[in-house]
């Protein structure tokens, strides 16, 4: 079963052995469905696309790199790792993830939490999260309604939460 990815929005809908008939962050009034109607594809189908991703060091910050998908995908997200002495923190996310890209957050330290500013761009966060054996995908209470794919790895928070020490996320 795959994970249906929303080609408009970038985010991943549960696994299934179709796509779903609706995206539910681009059925929002708030967002849009293309032209062309709903349309989904899978990480598989990004790969045989020729879909990769580009990590690079933000410039003058040695503990933050940014991370991109070439060629650009939904609506352009870029996700940002947090390098801390206690380890690594993913900031929004992306769509696409593949063995390179893990290959290259693991030697950048792995992942060791990730979270996201708000629904559109939780992209595959639980496709990251499971990359990086069950890493806490930490979401607001408050965005439980817009979760287009319920884990296990996911925890809760209002307000606020220290998610490793000295880093805490912060829902606004």
């Amino acid at each position: 079963m795959d994970g249906y990815i929303c080609k408009t929005c970038g985010v991943q809908h549960a696994e299934g052995t179709a796509p779903p008939e609706r995206c539910l962050i681009c059925s929002d009034e708030r967002q849009y469905i293309g032209w062309g109607g709903q349309q989904w594809t899978t990480l598989e189908e990004m790969k045989a696309g020729g879909y990769g991703n580009r990590l690079r060091q933000v410039e003058g910050e040695e503990s933050l790199w940014s991370i991109d998908t070439r060629p650009r995908f939904g609506i352009g997200q870029r996700a940002l790792l947090v390098k801390t002495a206690t380890g690594n923190f993913l900031w929004d996310c992306i769509s696409y993830i593949d063995g390179e890209t893990v290959r290259q957050v693991r030697e950048l330290g792995g992942l060791h939490g990730l979270s996201a500013s708000h629904p559109h761009f939780y992209g595959s966060i639980i496709e990251w999260s499971h990359a990086f054996g069950g890493a806490p995908v930490y979401l607001p209470s408050a965005d439980r309604q817009w979760t287009a794919r319920p884990d296990d790895s996911i925890e809760r928070y209002e307000g606020s939460r220290e998610v490793l020490p000295g880093l805490t996320v912060v829902h606004a």
